[in-house]
């Protein structure tokens, strides 16, 4: 009797659904994997993993994501992330604050020293400069003689568009299909109605399969086609800060040694070092804005690029370019008054919690949800997230992970990396104009 491998169609071919496909893929254990996408370029340049770079760290409060996160570094120093993956180190402020803020740096703190000996705890404003500015002609401001912090040296940046070529590289090789300008507008169910047997697209084709994964980022919470198959508000999409500077050649390489730094101080803080064009990316990891819809508003929303480019307007809260700004030159006061070279809004498929939702659906069996990346599902995971999903989706994923990721379950009230920050209406009104963005004052409140 000869069987035939099951075969998977994987809606979204963002970093979850490629890392899941290349996965399944290496398995040998399937036959056909396809994996479609609503771009007709991809990756989608609105998605959030289509971005020149991403922190990758192992620090976090939850020890879950700390080793799981540790584990995925290891995979990122392989030679087949080489140029993709930087090991510029990790500068973390905030041991100094009071109250939960700085409880939880403290309990990050206590994690990552477990996992690496070589964590070195910052605290005189020389021992913040000495690797800030690793070149003595790198202006910083040294920190208040309260500000206390670390130093992890295993940790940096990835650049993420990069990351996701290559996992589209490694599904091609596999024998795997990607198929762009797919927008999956409805799912196919089975003659009985109980169960999932592919979707269909906006154009009328059909992708049917043995199991369907669904992998649609910020996308996922307002998709109509989903309606009903999670439990309400458990993912939201929410639009995070993040704007750029351009420098010279000769700014790019003074400034090229330079760690990622981040600020646990409640202010949601991080900035990269420059990366091969001599763009240096800094953002805001906060409780994000909301679409009136619940669907991403990005470049590619025809009304709201209209809208900018009407208006002459970026793509960032005036509020937040302020706190961008401001932020920046509490470290590098010269990067502060440069123009900003763009803005993009990142969206997240966020969870209250901040915990993913890798799960089946309870109704349908053979359709599996994976999202719920909360702005973190990237940046330190990208190796290993495949690996899990496909845990989950043989139903061998450990209990633990398999209960805290399950989509039937109801939020934690917060996440505890942004305790204490609201989500805030996006209003296109309140975007930064244009022209301030390149006046390079330093904006402060």
């Amino acid at each position: 009797m000869t069987f035939t491998k099951p075969s998977v169609v994987i809606v979204g071919a963002g970093e979850l659904g490629a890392a899941t496909a290349v996965s399944l893929l290496r398995s040998g254990k399937y036959g056909r994997v396809t994996v479609i996408d609503r771009a007709a370029e991809l990756p989608a340049m609105d998605a959030a993993s289509c971005d020149i770079n991403k922190v990758v760290r192992f620090d976090y409060m939850d020890d879950d994501y700390s080793v799981l996160a540790r584990r995925a570094i290891d995979e990122w120093n392989k030679d087949e992330w080489k140029g993709i993956y930087h090991q510029t180190g990790v500068v973390v402020r905030g041991l100094h604050c009071e109250g939960f803020t700085g409880e939880r740096v403290r309990r990050t703190l206590e994690n990552v020293r477990a996992k690496e000996s070589s964590i070195k705890l910052l605290k005189t404003p020389e021992d913040f400069v000495s690797l800030l500015a690793p070149s003595p002609d790198i202006p910083v401001n040294p920190p208040g003689e309260e500000v206390r912090g670390y130093h992890n040296p295993v940790g940096g940046w990835a650049n993420a568009s990069a990351a996701v070529n290559k996992l589209y590289e490694w599904l091609r090789e596999l024998g795997g299909e990607l198929v762009p300008a797919a927008d999956m507008s409805e799912l196919l169910f089975t003659p009985d109605g109980r169960d999932i047997r592919g979707v269909k697209c906006a154009d009328g084709r059909e992708f049917t399969a043995d199991r369907v994964i669904i992998a649609l980022g910020s996308w996922t919470a307002s998709h109509p086609a989903l309606k009903g198959l999670m439990s309400q508000g458990l993912i939201v999409a929410t639009g995070q800060t993040v704007a750029a500077i351009q420098l010279s050649p000769e700014d790019a390489k003074r400034y090229a040694k330079i760690p990622v730094s981040m600020h646990h101080d409640g202010s949601g803080y991080y900035s990269f070092p420059p990366n091969e064009t001599g763009l240096v990316k800094f953002a805001l990891h906060r409780a994000g804005y909301l679409s009136s819809t619940g669907v991403p508003r990005t470049a590619t929303d025809p009304e709201a690029a209209a809208f900018c480019e009407a208006n002459g307007l970026g793509w960032i809260p005036q509020e937040s370019f302020r706190d961008l700004k401001h932020q920046m030159s509490i470290v590098y006061p010269e990067l502060a008054k440069m123009p900003i070279a763009y803005t993009r809004m990142c969206w997240y498929s966020d969870v209250v919690d901040g915990d993913w939702v890798i799960d089946y659906s309870p109704e349908y069996p053979s359709l599996m949800i994976a999202s719920g990346g909360a702005g973190h599902a990237f940046k330190k995971f990208l190796p290993i997230i495949g690996d899990l999903i496909r845990a989950r989706f043989e139903d061998t994923l450990d209990p633990h992970h398999k209960k805290k990721w399950r989509i039937t379950r109801t939020p934690a009230a917060e996440d505890p990396a942004r305790t204490g920050m609201k989500r805030k209406p996006l209003d296109l009104k309140t975007l930064v104009r244009k022209q301030e963005l390149v006046d390079g004052a330093v904006l402060r409140g």
